[in-house]
């Protein structure tokens, strides 16, 4: 019995065995068994792409390092024949990402490096940006919150270099729905945006007190509105462009009410 376990040991270890083989892509240096790549070797393409690392059952199985024909790098996890765990894979561009890959993809969580400086971490499906992650830009800014396809899109808060923080919700990133956007001054806006600008109905309180409710029209007081001065001096009515324009009502620190008519910037003769 012993002599026989000794020869199927003797068996399995000569099946496995280090030679260089041509097939029909390329060729192959390094260990097999049954004819198959197993365990460790090098593939060479004709196409000009190459493998070193590990081989299961003729496929790239284990860790490995691949050069692609179009010049891109991958060393990381494999499983058979596709990027499968976790990686380093280089972009033809300069781009470099670090993270998780499913079905050879960038899929879950990682690194992006882009070769422009900006950087993001986060959820990844599919090789695109979807998920919630963070995007540092090489200029300082910042944005944290959710992406779809790639772009900003959901919740999220935006941090500017000159200090401006929005706090809200984007469409293909663009300000888009509800948010709050904080001036670096002091200076602080509450309500709707539409296509990346204040469009809606909204709030907008400047550093010294002075307040305005109404609507807004790429980013300027335009419609109904009701502007309370710091002093406690109060006018309600319609706006253009920021200019009071029509009728409106004043009511001033006295709490006297007096009925206004504006155009073209100036106050009429009631």
């Amino acid at each position: 019995m012993k002599s026989l376990y000794f020869f199927f040991l003797m068996l399995s270890i000569f099946s496995v065995s280090a030679q260089q083989t041509e097939y029909v892509n390329g060729k192959y240096e390094g260990e097999t068994k049954n004819d198959k790549k197993q365990g460790r070797g090098q593939a060479i393409y004709y196409d000009g792409s190459m493998y070193d690392g590990m081989w299961a059952n003729d496929m790239r199985n284990g860790v490995g390092r691949a050069i692609f024909k179009d010049g891109s790098s991958y060393y990381g996890d494999w499983k058979d024949d596709k990027r499968q765990g976790r990686g380093n894979y280089e972009f033809p561009n300069g781009d470099k990402y670090i993270g998780q890959f499913a079905n050879d993809e960038m899929n879950g969580w990682g690194t992006y490096m882009y070769a422009n400086g900006n950087k993001y971490i986060g959820d990844f499906i599919n090789g695109i940006i979807t998920g919630s992650g963070t995007l540092y830009y090489a200029s300082g800014e910042r944005y944290e919150g959710n992406f779809v396809n790639g772009r900003k899109t959901g919740k999220g808060v935006y941090y500017y270099k000159n200090g401006n923080i929005y706090d809200g919700y984007f469409i293909a990133d663009k300000k888009e729905g509800f948010g709050k956007m904080t001036l670096a001054n002091g200076d602080q806006y509450t309500g709707e945006f539409k296509d990346n600008s204040r469009t809606g109905k909204g709030s907008f309180v400047w550093f010294n007190g002075d307040r305005y409710e109404g609507e807004f029209l790429n980013g300027q007081m335009h419609g109904f509105g009701t502007f309370a001065w710091a002093d406690g001096e109060k006018y309600t009515g319609t706006w253009t462009k920021n200019i009071r324009d029509g009728q409106g009502t004043l009511v001033t620190i006295d709490g006297e009410e007096k009925m206004l008519v504006f155009a073209n910037r100036e106050k009429q003769n009631p």
